[in-house]
């Protein structure tokens, strides 16, 4: 019905097609959604600084879209994941908060990110010995930013959020999740009883569903969308209230968000880099929508090492 409906807009909504269609429950009436789709809405960055965020707890994706932290939780991103350095970008450019913030990469795949400063990957030997201990001291400082919070609220007398405590968004990046499970053991020895399969699942539990409070985040992609066995767990899925599709598909699309979600997104498109699905319990992107990653015309890795190098020193 929408694709027919789009073809037959004439005049001064020659311009719009349906983007979404909601039925109610029995089904009795259908609301179509109309956008103008010839509107240019991407942020594009010359110079990185063209990336900074208006305040601490929100992350730009286009103009007129942002994911607002305050209401929503830990991200799960899927496909190329290009566009996630504008976020990792702009949670840099907001600088630590003397807190224990961090912005913490991991990248399995010793690709170019690994070489940058800070970004943690596989030892010298292979093992994910360095990653696991990095992920224990991000839940670590859960509780220690939390118990700054729990204080301040002593003194007040009421709940202190972390936006209103000055706080900055302390972010995790995992890359490549499903092939980082896979290269702990199932099962621990009796030499490092830490070392397993089930430390790691823990450890990422307890950060995308106890780090909102504390201005804690995970932002975890998967290059496949995979809910076979050594690939997403149903817990993480759940967990993650904010979801992306970078030039998304419909089979991957399922895995995201479920059958049932899809059936009132418009006629299939072709999608170019940036191009994503997305949406977020922040109350306002509930439905899944269309939006385009910032564009950033720079050196994204230079920018992205030296950002990262100054974080930590400063």
């Amino acid at each position: 019905m929408g694709p027919s409906i789009s073809s037959r807009l004439r005049g001064r909504f020659s311009r719009y097609a349906v983007v979404l269609a909601e039925a109610d429950v029995a089904c009795n009436q259908v609301t179509f959604f109309l956008e103008d789709v010839t509107l240019h809405r991407e942020i594009k960055a010359s110079r990185v600084e063209d990336l900074c965020p208006a305040n601490a707890y929100e992350f730009r994706v286009q103009n007129g879209t942002s994911i607002d932290l305050r209401t929503s939780g830990s991200m799960l991103i899927a496909g190329k994941t290009t566009g996630v350095i504008a976020l990792l970008l702009q949670a840099l450019l907001a600088g630590p908060d003397g807190h224990g913030s961090q912005v913490l990469i991991i990248d399995p795949k010793q690709a170019e990110p690994s070489r940058l400063p800070r970004v943690v990957s596989l030892n010298a030997d292979g093992d994910a010995r360095a990653i696991l201990s990095a992920l224990s001291r991000f839940a670590d400082s859960i509780k220690e930013r939390q118990s700054f919070l729990n204080d301040r609220s002593t003194e007040t007398g009421d709940a202190v959020h972390w936006w209103d405590a000055g706080l900055h968004v302390s972010l995790l990046f995992m890359d490549e999740y499903v092939a980082l499970r896979t290269l702990f053991p199932k099962r621990a020895s009796k030499e490092d009883p830490d070392y397993c399969l089930a430390t790691f699942d823990g450890l990422v539990k307890r950060i995308v569903t106890m780090g909102a409070s504390a201005g804690c985040y995970a932002i975890i992609s998967i290059a496949e969308a995979s809910v076979e066995e050594g690939g997403l767990p149903s817990m993480l899925r759940s967990a993650c209230s904010t979801r992306v599709l970078f030039k998304p598909t419909l089979p991957e699309a399922r895995l995201i968000w479920g059958a049932e979600r899809l059936l009132d997104l418009g006629a299939p498109r072709t999608f170019s880099p940036g191009d994503a699905w997305f949406s977020s319990t922040d109350g306002a992107h509930d439905r899944i929508g269309f939006v385009h990653f910032p564009i950033m015309d720079f050196p994204v890795y230079r920018e992205l090492g030296r950002l990262l190098d100054l974080y930590f020193r400063e």
